[in-house]
């Protein structure tokens, strides 16, 4: 597991899985209460994919607005580390 390095977000783990597939995509996890890929090439609507949450805690707002925020502004750093480090299967 190799960790996104150009940008993080407080309490929230983000990485790349080293032979990953297509398309380009990093996860994202709060600890204890979800996990998400996020497909950076897309746009906001279609760059989320639920992998799981707790019924007692769901993704908030706030946590996928400043998510997508952070995709925005570093979508070409995070491409370049994807191709450093994911060789897809």
């Amino acid at each position: 597991m190799a960790k996104l390095k150009c940008f993080s977000i407080s309490g929230v783990d983000l990485w790349f899985y080293p032979n990953d597939h297509e398309p380009a995509h990093f996860h994202a996890k709060r600890k204890g209460e979800w996990e998400v890929k996020v497909y950076f090439l897309n746009g906001p609507r279609e760059m989320l994919e639920l992998v799981w949450t707790t019924k007692k805690a769901q993704m908030s707002r706030t946590d996928r607005n400043l998510l997508q925020a952070m995709v925005e502004k570093h979508r070409f750093e995070i491409f370049k580390e994807w191709e450093m480090k994911v060789q897809p299967s």
